[in-house]
């Protein structure tokens, strides 16, 4: 099974951290946040792997050669949107179906192997406040809607940014317009799927760790040893 990590956006949430290093090799419980990502994808069956780099490229690519893995660097030489860094994985992706993970994201070597196992489009998600995130509304276990971080309350479920995608994801990115913010942004792409075809939805078991701020470092640190343990 392929799966695509997104690790090529700047990090700015993190500044001033990630003045120097992408935010997927900041350290978390003594390792840099990717590897921690990687071991989930391997342990859990995913041996074809591409990383997509962009904003210090060059750190990605050198600590990936000194692990020895021999995955597939996708450039995104300009970061407009996890659309665009999807778009770039089409010919890695080729004509199969793939799974596309957050490069500052952690879940549980169960549910990516639960994700692998599914068919067709799917969107995955976990109960929470989606007010930082986007909300998913669902029908009988299919996507009506991912609307972004609403003022209102439409749903408990949260879009946790992982996902399962057939080839068909590329043909509606390239008819999905850009954002106000001029992005190309991946739930406008999947929202326009889930008006023509069915997208599964996935609700997660185990956890679903945001590497967003500074803080958060700490509290993925202590939950990453707790269970190494």
């Amino acid at each position: 099974m392929k799966a695509v990590v997104l690790a090529a956006g700047k990090g700015t949430r993190m500044l001033p951290i990630t003045l120097k290093k992408p935010k997927p090799l900041v350290k978390v419980a003594g390792k840099p946040f990717l590897e921690h990502l990687i071991a989930d994808l391997q342990g859990s069956g995913y041996s074809d792997i591409g990383i997509v780099v962009g904003y210090k490229k060059e750190m990605v690519e050198s600590f990936v050669q000194s692990k020895g893995w021999e995955f597939e660097l996708i450039e995104q030489k300009e970061q407009t949107g996890t659309g665009n860094a999807v778009k770039m994985c089409k010919d890695f992706a080729g004509k199969e179906e793939f799974v596309v993970v957050m490069g500052d994201n952690l879940y549980s070597p169960r549910d990516l192997a639960r994700l692998a196992k599914m068919k067709g489009n799917c969107v995955s998600v976990a109960k929470g406040d989606p007010s930082r995130y986007g909300a998913v509304v669902k029908d009988n276990g299919f996507l009506k809607e991912i609307v972004e971080k609403p003022q209102e309350y439409v749903s408990s479920l949260i879009n946790v940014g992982l996902y399962r995608f057939t080839p068909e994801i590329f043909d509606a990115l390239s008819k999905t317009k850009l954002s106000p913010r001029g992005e190309l942004e991946i739930t406008d792409a999947i929202n326009l799927m889930a008006k023509s075809s069915k997208v599964r939805v996935l609700e997660l078991k185990d956890y679903w760790l945001d590497l967003a701020k500074p803080e958060d470092i700490y509290t993925i640190s202590e939950f990453v040893l707790k269970n190494a343990e």
